[in-house]
């Protein structure tokens, strides 16, 4: 009898092995060697494209291999070093922003910062591509939920958890306080990414409550979870972000490929839906914290609007700590038009 149950044991333990391996595969197997040339970024008939270093706010012209070209509207338009994009923006308007010029300069990748303040309130959404709903097998619509931390540089490191997962994320960032469902405010865009301890999301997680009013907000946003991209770039056109594809990589191994056109709930959808769901209760951990503002979602905050297939969390293979994020992996997130993020896991 013990050497049959002891069979059974080894072989259900395969069985949930085999199934883990099979159901954690990667999407896709393509591998690079070396790194591309960062994206381009837009033509200014379609967009402007903003950065930032401790000497004040640039408008990028260029990209040449790990520096930008760009003008100084610091110097032009005020001697503050932290110049407010939005109120900026909302002086000159778009079409002056396009004919802005000036000498240009040269600037060092890494010198460049936050593109802008955007505080620490931020707003989120999940399952919003049908691939990502599909593979952590939630049949639920999409859901929203509050990500409450500062970002942090393009080339942060991420603070190493257990469970540790990647989800590269398109970011809205409305330019002025959205005070109403109907408010339809000019966005900004920027790449970011979500991280998450898996493992926190499961243990707080209550199902027989709303999705994403428990277990996100605490396992979403914990120190450093949100690294975000150097570039703020502001179009002409709303729908602009289609034309937008990311790619995220783990050690030069691609995981991630979509096009921000796929996205179930598109930015003003978020908006209108983050007034009804505001009514909900949500936690971090046992803490109830507000969905968005009593005064509406801030202009300069983030709207996280989704991530695709190709996260390492599967419901099956929570308990296999060996195929998460890992002490000294490099994590890069790349986007058309907003540059990259580089993330070392310390």
């Amino acid at each position: 009898m013990f050497k049959y149950i002891s069979l059974v044991i080894v072989v259900l333990l395969l069985v949930l092995v085999t199934t883990t391996a099979y159901m954690s595969r990667p999407l896709f197997s393509e591998q690079r060697s070396e790194l591309p040339a960062l994206p381009a970024i837009a033509p200014r008939s379609q967009a402007v494209t903003f950065a930032r270093t401790e000497n004040g706010l640039y408008l990028v012209t260029d990209i040449q291999s790990q520096n930008i070209e760009a003008i100084n509207i610091s110097s032009i338009y005020g001697s503050d070093t932290q110049l407010d994009l939005i109120k900026l923006y909302q002086k000159i308007g778009h079409d002056s922003m396009t004919k802005i010029t000036g000498p240009l300069e040269i600037i060092d990748l890494n010198e460049l910062q936050l593109p802008m303040d955007f505080g620490a309130v931020h707003l989120a959404a999940g399952t919003n591509y049908k691939e990502h709903s599909e593979e952590v097998l939630l049949d639920d619509p999409p859901f929203l939920f509050p990500k409450n931390i500062p970002p942090t540089p393009w080339n942060a490191s991420i603070k190493y958890t257990k469970r540790l997962d990647y989800e590269a994320e398109l970011a809205a960032v409305p330019l002025s306080t959205i005070q109403s469902p109907d408010d339809k405010p000019f966005f900004g865009l920027i790449l970011a990414n979500d991280f998450t301890d898996r493992w926190t999301l499961i243990k707080g997680l209550n199902l027989r409550k709303p999705m994403g009013t428990t277990g996100f907000a605490a396992s979403k946003g914990q120190k450093s979870f949100l690294p975000t991209g150097c570039f703020l770039v502001i179009p002409k056109d709303e729908d602009f972000y289609n034309t937008i594809e990311l790619r995220l990589y783990v050690n030069n191994k691609l995981r991630q490929r979509f096009k921000a056109e796929d996205m179930i709930l598109k930015i003003n959808d978020i908006v209108q839906q983050s007034f009804v769901d505001s009514n909900n209760v949500f936690y971090n951990g046992k803490t109830e914290v507000a969905l968005i503002p009593k005064e509406g979602i801030k202009g300069g905050s983030m709207i996280l609007t989704g991530t695709a297939g190709g996260v390492i969390f599967k419901p099956v293979n929570i308990w296999w700590q060996g195929i998460y994020l890992k002490k000294g992996d490099v994590v890069r997130t790349e986007a058309s038009f907003l540059g990259n993020l580089e993330n070392k896991i310390d």
